[in-house]
């Protein structure tokens, strides 16, 4: 079975910021599994002139290659739905789009993709309802460990660092590491916005495992998310102290995993583990086994897999890409607003800052008046920006 992945190698698209999580998750872990894989990379904007380009592109690939299967991870608009349409009338494949934070997420991007695809697989079960509400067919399930992180668990004696940080810069993630230095905590930090700069792949693992502590912050936008950086620890052999999220109870218990509700509690509990090795190294050995067993991607993929060869394909669109293509045109007056966006944006930003900003305010303001046209070939925000 041949599986083409489209979805991004590098974190936002951005070489600089590192490899991106599904890249060095599922890749390998469809390797594993045996099946033939092909990669086109869909978020690097600087490998096309534009959307059409990108999305011809994409129709060529699967024309070359006929997989069997394709495995999305949708980013934002940069494969129009007519794009998914054209291909699931035109080709025998099954695709499948995994939904990333839907959380937030669904309302505003996952569920004007979700009957577009023949499978929706997303990380959060009160969501399962309505996708079926809409006539997708949809599966839970969740993030892993990448099957070429699993290592045994080092002993607290043997680890380099103390209290350790993996991730990036953003947020209110630097407020609290600063805050929990100045507390007496000497919390290494690694990734992207910090001093050291982002990892490679390889090497994330690494630090898991020679760490005592590994911290994790699940904020995001709305409320705290149970993140990949759960399994990714506990299934390279690291402990986690993670602050709190929804559901992470029925993922992990509290002798597999440590959880703290403020920077107060996670203080108490460095020191405590800090101290405890041979509480903290029992810990450790329960998580490990726990991820290792259940929540390698090999296991979480093969399950997909398996789920979306028994469906049906249905309610099939055909779509005449000349017309789709023809939609994307940019108009004088989306390049007056852009201009004039720029100019308000640029008086309060950096140019970088200045045009993802000015984006911004375009894709909120059209996925809230416009909603699904906002992921098709007409959409305004795709039609006004490109590579911002």
């Amino acid at each position: 079975m041949k599986i083409l992945c489209t979805f991004g190698k590098y974190q936002y698209g951005d070489k600089g910021r590192g490899i991106n999580t599904e890249y060095f998750s599922f890749i390998p872990a469809f390797e594993k599994l045996g099946y033939e894989m092909v990669f086109f990379d869909t978020w690097d904007k600087t490998l096309f002139e534009n959307f059409i380009d990108l999305n011809l592109a994409l129709i060529k690939k699967v024309e070359e290659e006929k997989p069997d299967i394709i495995f999305n991870v949708q980013f934002l608009y940069e494969i129009w739905i007519e794009t998914w349409d054209y291909i699931r009338f035109n080709f025998d494949c099954k695709t499948i789009n995994w939904c990333t934070d839907d959380s937030w997420k669904y309302k505003e991007h996952s569920k004007f993709f979700a009957t577009h695809f023949d499978l929706i697989v997303t990380t959060y079960e009160e969501f399962i309802p309505l996708y079926k509400k809409q006539g997708a067919n949809a599966i839970l399930s969740g993030w892993g460990v990448p099957v070429q992180w699993v290592e045994k668990p080092s002993l607290s004696k043997d680890c380099k660092y103390e209290v350790t940080f993996v991730g990036a810069a953003h947020g209110d993630r630097k407020e609290k590491i600063e805050e929990l230095k100045r507390l007496g905590i000497n919390v290494k930090c690694f990734g992207y916005g910090w001093n050291g700069g982002s990892l490679k792949a390889e090497d994330i693992p690494k630090i898991f495992n020679q760490s005592i502590i590994s911290l994790n912050f699940a904020n995001s936008s709305g409320e705290n998310q149970i993140k990949a950086r759960v399994f990714e620890v506990t299934g390279s052999g690291g402990f986690l102290l993670t602050e709190n999220a929804k559901n992470l109870n029925n993922v992990f218990n509290n002798e597999e995993i440590i959880i703290f509700e403020s920077l107060d509690d996670a203080l108490v509990k460095i020191k405590y583990y800090l101290n405890n090795h041979e509480k903290r190294d029992e810990i450790v050995q329960n998580s490990f086994m726990k991820s290792s067993s259940h929540y390698a991607y090999s296991n979480r993929l093969k399950d997909i897999i398996d789920y979306v060869t028994e469906i049906d394909k249905s309610n099939l669109i055909n779509v005449d890409m000349n017309e789709v293509i023809k939609e994307h045109k940019k108009s004088y007056l989306l390049r007056i607003i852009k201009k004039v966006l720029l100019f308000i944006s640029g008086k309060i930003f950096d140019e970088e800052k200045s045009k993802r900003f000015a984006r911004r305010i375009v894709y909120e303001i059209s996925w809230r008046l416009f909603k699904e046209k906002t992921y098709k070939s007409k959409s305004i925000v795709s039609r006004m920006f490109y590579s911002e």
